[in-house]
């Protein structure tokens, strides 16, 4: 039997009228919302909603009113670039790598962990030393340290710097590649080298590796210092770096710094026969090339294109035509020709699209050196100091500069009544169009064709990205660099190229499922995956969720099963 005991009414939609009832059946309290009409006058019931027990309403009202009255605290911490950068820490087993190369005694924190800090940093948010603590704590990344009750500022990774001396870097760097090789399956058949060199704003003394050399930024005043870097063809992925004084010429480093890559090859237990070494002209001596081709390593390389002024002449009609992977269209010739004390095979490539940019950009230059020209015979002949022939020579001779060849420039006259005739050098100026949009390659290659040769030669754009990275002030940011003695800057230097191991693991790890992400996209997709918590003071357990995200970030959270660390 239902006992109708109360009866309230709600609130009123349009005509509909609903009401709160309480039945008791079997001794306990049920709550329902009902809708009544009235059928020929008399009441009839029309929907009826079951809404629980009132001893369960009420608890959860209880818990409820205690949940929003009670004192809590709500943190955001920056979550998915953080704990996605973890996870290739640990895969690589990082840290314990680091410890295992570079012993200190058992105080604070390990080198490893000041080492990964300080990398994960340069991945996320790149900031002096003085402030990592202040980053630190506002990141997810605290979950996977020990309580931090050292310092994390400049002076201990200062103090800490000193234990990675180069031989302790290449212990941990082979350990590195053996890891790469096992867990993520890296392809090293093909390698890229090159050297690029940051410029300080320091001036030590007594240092080895801050000299005033060749600036590839044009900043030759200051004191550089010297990187080189081998990759993987295979996402990028640096296996080798070393930091050198700025005053060293590019091919002098290779020279020496060759002996050393063979050793790693030897330690890795692969033969040099294995490996295709891509590297550009500025590297190239005689004195390498005969201990390679000792050594039975294939390579590829471009050659200066004035050690082969016969080629520049070849008509774009007499190359044959390819198309490449991206495709691009270029053509291609190949030759045999004695060089560096050996025959070897030579290729010319022919691009188009670069011949076309080339012959515009020479063209402009032309014509505003016909102006310059033309502007200093209008305006300064005759007057003051350009009255002498002589002078007069030697400032056209500035205004040209290279350009000199394709102007025939005649001056006559006396003494301040000189006269100028200024033609352009037409033959000349045909001529050099025809050379432009030419490539030169050498290589070891002689299984492969011409236009595998140069794609491959191509792909050096991706130490080319190593190097963008390091230099751009929204990524790794390896400067400015104040640090004052080499064990710094080598230390500095070399959590940088971990963080280009990590970001180029990254990218390569979520390039299969999604290839449309470039690594730049990537960062900032994880960046946006923030997590909130809120903490409860009166016993509650606390309660997590992902801020607002775009839908792409939202397929980050689900490739990386990020929904788990809401549990």
């Amino acid at each position: 039997m239902y006992n109708i005991r109360n009866r309230y009414m709600l609130y009123s939609l349009t005509s509909i009228v609903v009401h709160l009832i309480k039945k008791i059946i079997k001794g306990k309290k049920y709550l329902y919302l009902e809708h009544s009409v009235r059928v020929d006058g008399k009441p009839q019931r029309a929907f009826s909603i079951y809404l629980g027990s009132e001893d369960k309403i009420q608890s959860k009202q209880t818990k409820l009113k205690q949940l929003l009255d009670g004192d809590y605290k709500i943190s955001s911490y920056d979550f998915g670039l953080p704990v996605a950068l973890m996870q290739l820490v640990e895969r690589l087993d990082l840290i314990n790598i680091i410890d295992g190369a570079a012993v200190k005694r058992d105080q604070g924190l390990s080198i490893g962990q000041y080492m990964c800090i300080a990398t994960l940093n340069r991945c996320i948010q790149p900031v002096s030393k003085s402030k990592l603590k202040e980053w630190f704590v506002n990141t997810y990344l605290s979950r996977f340290f020990p309580t931090i009750d050292t310092y994390l500022d400049s002076m201990a990774y200062t103090n800490h710097f000193q234990y990675l001396n180069p031989e302790t870097i290449d212990k941990i760097e082979l350990r590195l590649i053996e890891k790469l090789k096992t867990e993520f399956h890296l392809n090293m058949e093909h390698l890229m080298y090159d050297p690029t060199n940051f410029h300080t704003f320091i001036n030590p003394k007594e240092q080895e590796l801050p000299k005033h050399g060749h600036s590839k930024q044009g900043r030759n005043t200051l004191n550089l210092v010297n990187v080189s870097i081998y990759c993987t063809r295979d996402g990028g992925v640096p296996l080798m770096h070393q930091c050198y004084p700025g005053n060293v010429q590019d091919a002098s480093h290779f020279k020496a710094a060759y002996p050393k890559f063979l050793q790693r090859l030897k330690e890795l237990d692969i033969n040099p026969s294995e490996i295709t070494l891509v590297f550009d002209k500025g590297n190239i001596s005689k004195e390498v090339f005969k201990e390679i081709d000792q050594s039975g390593l294939h390579w590829i390389s471009t050659v200066r294109p004035s050690s082969h002024k016969d080629l520049h002449q070849l008509h774009p009609k007499n190359f044959q035509d390819f198309t490449f992977p991206n495709g691009k269209e270029i053509g291609i010739l190949e030759f045999e020709r004695m060089m560096h004390q050996e025959k070897r095979l030579l290729i010319v490539s022919y691009d188009p699209n670069r011949a076309k940019w080339s012959k515009k950009n020479y063209m402009k230059k032309l014509e505003a050196k016909d102006q310059d020209i033309r502007r200093f015979e209008a305006e300064k002949l005759n007057v003051k100091k350009w009255r002498s022939l002589e002078k007069v020579r030697k400032k056209l001779k500035d205004i040209l500069k290279s350009y000199h060849q394709y102007f025939d420039i005649e001056i006559s006259g006396e003494y301040a009544q000189l006269s100028m005739s200024v033609k352009k050098n037409q033959e000349a100026i045909e001529k050099h169009i025809v050379s432009l949009g030419k490539g030169y390659y050498m290589t070891s290659r002689k299984d492969l064709s011409g236009s595998e040769i140069v794609w491959m030669y191509r792909q050096q754009y991706t130490i080319e990205k190593l190097f963008d990275y390091l230099k751009n002030p929204d990524m790794v940011r390896v400067m400015p660099m104040y640090h004052y003695k080499d064990e710094s800057i080598r230390g500095h230097t070399f959590t940088c190229i971990l963080a280009l191991l990590l970001l180029t693991l990254l990218q390569r790890e979520i390039r299969d499922e999604y290839p449309e992400f470039a690594i730049r996209q990537i960062i900032d997709l994880l960046s946006q995956i923030k997590l909130m918590e809120i903490e409860f003071t009166n016993g509650h357990k606390s309660k997590k969720s992902f801020a607002t995200m775009s839908k792409n970030a939202q397929k980050l959270v689900k490739f990386y099963n990020f929904i788990k660390f809401l549990k």
